[in-house]
């Protein structure tokens, strides 16, 4: 046993603050960041984001969901794809100026042990890649009521709250 381990960890300590020993030793999970609105985010686990589509050829439904843009073709499949913004505000404020700049495709499973499922998420910017910790939950934004119903957890991130959103929560229900 190092006789001189305790004495570091005491200068560690002394040092700093609890609050910055905490946030050090916080396990760390990364986070894929998207703009879902001009300074609004949600992240969503990195396990569920697949691939990102450039100028995506989307198809659109008549009669689909309000938050729903259309399908995509992805893989000879054909993926729903919905709008965070528009879902959230629970209406279609003015109709879309044409398709999304990119769609994310993502992965969920309607129950533990089913299939993957595949669907996209309409976006204007590309993702970032954060880390994100359990020191920085905070609670979930009150701007819209479907916030409980998507999210699995909500994190502070640049003085924003983020929610983290299910994939699969997203996808395997009609929300109108």
């Amino acid at each position: 046993m190092n006789m001189h381990q305790p004495a570091v960890m005491s200068g560690f300590l002394s040092h700093r603050s609890r609050s910055e020993v905490v946030a050090t030793l916080a396990p760390k999970a990364t986070a894929r960041l998207l703009e879902y609105a001009p300074g609004y985010y949600v992240a969503l686990p990195t396990h569920t984001t697949l691939e990102l589509i450039e100028h995506p050829a989307i198809i659109a439904v008549p009669g689909s969901a309000y938050y729903g843009c259309g399908l995509l073709a992805w893989q000879e499949c054909h993926l729903p794809v919905i709008n965070v913004d528009t879902l959230l505000r629970a209406y279609q404020e003015t109709p879309a100026l044409g398709p999304p700049r990119y769609a994310l495709v993502v992965a969920y499973q309607r129950a533990p042990g089913n299939p993957l499922e595949h669907g996209a998420l309409a976006l204007t910017a590309l993702p970032e890649t954060v880390e994100v910790g359990d020191d920085a939950w905070c609670a979930l934004p009150a701007d819209s009521d479907i916030w409980p119903l998507l999210s699995l957890s909500c994190v502070q991130h640049a003085r924003l709250a983020v929610p983290i959103l299910d994939t699969a929560r997203l996808f395997r229900s009609y929300h109108g």
